[in-house]
């Protein structure tokens, strides 16, 4: 029998440990396969450890071996295996070596993780079962249960079939207008949706009030047993919901603790559903099936100025939520049926967006190819960081070759190694942008280069000399020392190249596959391998990794500053061409040619002319052309840049560290920065964004902005009296609970407010968009000018030399400033000594207002105006000053 493994545990049996693996054959049947005579084992060193251990109950036998430590080139030594009976107390026994100055290794491995990895198994990978008997037992739901004499990892192409459940569950807060609490307040229906028919059904609500569009129960309890038992009955493999992790499953935990309802709705009768909080998030298990929260999925790998549901929705599937505000749920479940109908489409509507942008997406791809390459099971790809995946990885790589894996760092190592970390680690080399609007700028990327560093220089803990004398060491440009590959291969620079061979294999077949689904497929795999390859840097410089060394991560980073420089001087010296800005893996080369074409030829022969000089694998290529570039500080720029796609360029406009989307901003700023990003670059018109810039200006000005782009939207968290300290939303929420209390917002909704104008605090002039429409309010324009359009493109346009007072002022009618300064429009000339220099932003006309980089060469404006200072306080013009 082969199967696709979903899940792993253990029980105990008669006191000895059974691995169970739960999956799903090609054919869509679920297995539980049984698994025994496997037990946990840890190695110790640094004492008379089986001596010290000869008593323990939990020991079934002891051995010395010869293992390798990770941490420096270094001979085998002496170590005591232990193998244990319950994998519960390892622990305990990790414990109490150290307490007595002992050193236990690979002693908090997760036991299924060391089954697995001994036997290489993977999550979501395929298995084949030797000797299978069927096994009788009631306690696991499965279609098949099997008792393994064997199992063994097999490869097969793509993946068994899915079968989803989405739910959502509305609850009401028994005392009206606050967050509801699981601890007293009742779930009233919970929506689900299903991607396989459930009783001829796509979909049902269940519900404590009786209506239609309802599977109707009389009580809550009743309700969340039969949640239990549709689950058991439909028997999904995955889960969903958004925000499903950290709301609904651990609110349903929560209401079924408080009814005293066994959370019994896994593949197994013998372990309850559980929700663990780690930090300020949940990790829920269920035994034999996944749990995937769309909304973690989408904040990691979508840019979206929000992550509610219903902006996610619209931009995502083109679709949005029934309006429905949070406030409004309490009202319609105890109001009229038309009511409560709208709640029960609302609550559906929701269940089927997250099953949406689950399988319309295909979020879930990526990560099952992760779960494959890493090891791990995809519950825990998806709920772990990046450090479980590398640690289980190199875990399996370094078993394999004989080394034994230290345990966690405790928390005075931690500490130690982040007050080194903050003296001693130096990042990526990164050079000083030339700030101006440059033309026909090839980007030169290094190919992988900090695993191609890693390769090429052999860089690894087990081949770092720490205490040994060997001939002819790599010497890194940090100082540090390596064996020489010829001598001993790094397991890492080993781990490496695999990874980076079977990425560039998988994007060779990508090119030839017709088949969709396989395409998405081979998408994913060379996706995982890329995340994975790209992590183990990071990895080894991260103060709580197990196999952490300063003087891996500096090696790496030294090599990388040391090529980026040399190829800098190459390209200048030789080539005569200017890099205006490198970026820990590129340089931008201005070259300044006609056409696409001739730029990337030149931009080939230099990276080829490199690359033969590179050490090792390493590889400079030509990735793109920015026909413009405009770089601001380090690590921020926008361009408009052209890949090639066949024959042909196509384009489109790349930022980086520049936000053209923030949640604080209303959305005049995005619109405005936007398109004045696009005049710059595709229409090399600094003026013409000036002008735009202005017009945008004096619309606000003028009255003539739609109220819609000046909206602010926050959420209501919390009740108003909650809040420490003034907030504008929450200030808006106080008006309109006194103006109408039925119909004020409430927690959980969002509030979208403007600013008006006043002579109160910011904090007191927001307002309700529709109120300020219907009393013809007015817009604080000053606000919006100030505090939120220029912030963001002062930057911008300072690096192309346009001041402020150009900005804000250019124009022969009363300079903007002007107005927004003196509100009534009269004209205002300080009479000041003296101004700091850093203050002088140009010159400006006194009769018309015109701006002047530099005085005219007739000392006045050419409408016979006399020429001011402008300054960032405005225009001024000097006293006349008598000894």
């Amino acid at each position: 029998m082969e199967f696709q493994i979903i899940d792993a545990d253990y029980i105990l049996l008669e006191n000895r440990p059974v691995i169970r693996l739960f999956g799903k054959t090609q054919t869509g049947e679920t297995v539980c396969a049984f698994y025994e005579n496997f037990y946990p084992y840890i190695y110790a060193n640094g004492g008379d450890v089986e001596n010290f251990l000869k008593d323990e109950e939990n020991i079934r036998k002891m051995e010395r071996v010869q293992k390798k430590l990770v941490m420096g080139y270094q001979d085998p030594r002496e170590v005591v295996r232990i193998e244990c009976q319950n994998p519960a107390k390892t622990p305990e026994l990790r414990e109490k070596l150290k307490k007595n100055g002992m050193v236990p290794y690979e002693a908090d491995v997760l036991f299924k993780y060391r089954f697995m990895n001994d036997l290489s198994l993977g999550g979501m990978g395929w298995v084949k079962i030797d000797g299978a008997n069927g096994v009788n037992t009631n306690t696991v739901h499965t279609r098949k249960k099997v008792q393994a004499k064997g199992i063994k990892s097999v490869s097969v192409e793509g993946n068994a079939p899915v079968r989803y459940l989405a739910l959502d569950i509305e609850c009401v807060s028994a005392e009206g207008n606050r967050v509801p609490e699981a601890s007293r307040d009742p779930i009233i229906m919970i929506s689900l949706v299903f991607n396989e028919n459930y009783k001829g059904s796509e979909s049902m609500v269940l519900s404590t009030r009786p209506g239609n569009g309802t599977v109707n129960f009389v009580s809550e309890a009743e309700m969340l047993e039969g949640l239990i038992k549709i689950i058991n009955e439909y028997d999904p493999d995955v889960i969903t919901g958004y925000n499903i992790n950290n709301f609904d499953m651990p609110y349903i935990l929560d209401r079924m603790k408080q009814l005293g309802i066994k959370p019994i709705f896994g593949r197994c009768d013998q372990k309850n559903v559980f929700a663990k909080k780690l930090m300020s998030r949940y990790k829920v298990t269920i035994i034999g099936r996944v749990i995937v929260d769309t909304f973690e999925i989408i904040k990691k790998d979508f840019s979206l100025p929000r992550y509610d549901l219903n902006t996610v929705a619209s931009s995502l599937l083109g679709k949005k939520k029934i309006d429905v505000k949070h406030s409004e749920i309490e009202k319609l479940w105890r109001g009229d049926q038309k009511g409560f109908e709208k709640l029960v489409e609302y609550s559906k509507v929701d269940s089927e967006l997250a099953l949406e942008l689950l399988t319309k997406l295909n979020l879930l791809e990526k990560y099952i190819a992760l779960a494959k390459i890493s090891g791990i099971l995809l519950q825990d790809v998806l709920g772990s960081g990046e450090t479980v995946r590398i640690e289980n990885f190199l875990l399996r790589e370094f078993n394999k070759q004989g080394y034994i894996f230290p345990c966690k760092p405790d928390s005075s190592d931690i500490s130690r190694r982040e007050g080194n970390k903050k003296k001693e680690l130096k990042g990526g080399f990164v050079l000083e942008p030339v700030k101006e609007l440059h033309k026909s700028v090839a980007v030169l990327d290094f190919k992988s280069m900090y695993p191609s560093i890693i390769r090429t220089f052999n860089i690894c803990p087990t081949t770092l000399i720490k205490n040994k004398v060997v001939d002819n060491p790599i010497k890194s440009p940090s100082g540090a020392e390596f064996v020489p590959a010829d001598i001993q291969r790094g397991i890492v620079p080993k781990i490496l190249e695999e990874l980076m061979v079977a990425r560039e294999k998988t994007k060779k077949q990508m090119k030839k596959e017709k088949d969709k689904i396989k395409l998405a497929n081979l998408d994913a795999k060379q996706w995982a391998l890329k995340i994975m390859a790209n992590a183990f840097y990071g990895y080894l410089g991260y103060s709580r990794a197990k196999i952490y060394h300063m003087d891996l991560a500096n090696s790496v980073t030294s090599y990388g500053r040391n090529i980026i420089q040399k190829t800098k001087k190459i390209i200048e010296e030789e080539y005569g061409y200017r890099v205006v800005y490198g970026d820990t893996d590129s340089v931008m080369v201005k070259i300044e040619e006609d056409g696409m074409d001739k730029v990337a030829e030149i931009s080939g022969k230099i990276s080829e002319r490199i690359t033969k000089e590179l050490p090792g694998i390493m590889e400079l290529e030509f990735e793109k052309v920015f026909w413009r570039f405009l770089p601001l500080t380090k690590k921020r720029y926008a361009a408009w840049k052209f890949e090639r796609a066949g024959e042909e360029w196509k384009d489109s406009i790349e930022t980086k560290g520049i936000e053209t989307v923030r949640r604080d901003w209303c959305g005049l700023v995005s619109d405005t920065m936007n398109q004045i990003i696009e005049i710059i670059l595709k229409k090399d018109d600094v003026r013409g964004a000036v002008k735009y810039f202005n017009n945008v200006v004096k619309d606000l000005l003028e009255g003539r902005t739609d109220i819609s782009k000046l909206v602010i939207t926050k959420t209501m968290t919390k009740m108003p009296r909650s809040y420490a300290g003034v907030q504008p939303h929450i200030e808006l929420v106080k008006k309109l609970q006194m103006r109408s209390p039925n119909e004020a917002p409430g927690l959980g909704d969002r509030i979208g407010y403007v600013i008006v104008k006043g002579l109160g605090l910011l904090s007191k002039r927001t307002e309700d968009p529709g109120y300020v429409v219907e009393k013809g309010m007015q817009i604080d324009s000053k606000y919006y000018i100030e505090n939120q359009l220029l912030p963001p493109l002062e930057r911008i346009f300072g690096v192309l030399d346009v001041s402020k007072s150009e900005l804000m002022g250019n124009g022969r009618q009363m300079g903007i400033l002007d107005i927004i300064r003196n509100g009534n429009g009269k004209k205002e000339t300080k009479t000041i000594n003296e101004i700091p220099i850093g203050q002088m932003t140009g010159f400006i006309c006194k009769k018309c207002e015109k701006y002047y980089p530099r005085v005219p060469l007739m000392g006045v404006c050419e409408c016979g105006g006399r020429i001011l200072f402008s300054s960032s306080q405005g225009p001024a013009e000097f006293a006349l000053l008598e000894n």
